[in-house]
């Protein structure tokens, strides 16, 4: 997946809070967004997107309520649409959290773009490997890095995990298709 195709982008928290505070490489951001959105292409974020947003620059930044607010609405300019996660989408969460030892939330993102056959912005190290060539990201040195999470066992181990995973795969499918 390279940024020119015409497939929907994930935008993930790290990407979107690399706007709101202009950590360097947010104008990359800024810039592959507007033309994403000029270019039609739907952007996407799951709905816990937004809180995750609040919570890191209330708790990480120390930004005042006003600050923040204004930050909501900076990031609303670009026509962010926001996707619940239901059974399935949570259920391929999982799978992505078993394969890579992503976090819940970061494998939330490389999920939904996934099953959305999109690319996936995003400026943590972890999730630009784990996403391989869907990852639209930042130059070199423009990156974070999170603390590894741990994964002991997959469901995918179960048998009929596989058949399950590709009816999941296709009723999300069918979903974003709408």
């Amino acid at each position: 997946m390279t940024s020119d195709q015409s497939g929907p982008i994930v935008v993930d928290a790290s990407g979107a809070i690399a706007i709101c505070v202009e950590e360097p490489g947010f104008e990359w951001a800024v810039r592959i967004l507007r033309q994403h959105g000029a270019d039609g292409r739907t952007i996407l974020v799951p709905a816990f997107f937004w809180l995750e947003i609040l919570n890191v620059l209330i708790t990480r930044y120390r930004q005042p309520p006003g600050l923040v607010l204004q930050s909501i609405v900076d990031l609303e300019s670009f026509e962010l649409t926001s996707v619940e996660l239901d059974r399935p989408q949570v259920l391929l969460t999982l799978d992505v959290m078993g394969r890579h030892g992503l976090s819940g939330y970061d494998a939330a993102y490389l999920a939904l773009a996934e099953s959305a056959d999109g690319a996936l912005l995003t400026f943590d190290n972890r999730l630009v490997a784990a996403a391989g060539p869907r990852a639209l990201r930042p130059g070199p040195g423009h990156g974070i890095k999170e603390s590894l999470g741990t994964y002991a066992d997959s469901w995918a181990a179960w048998p009929g995990a596989a058949a399950y995973l590709k009816q999941l795969r296709a009723q999300v499918v069918r979903q974003a298709n709408g």
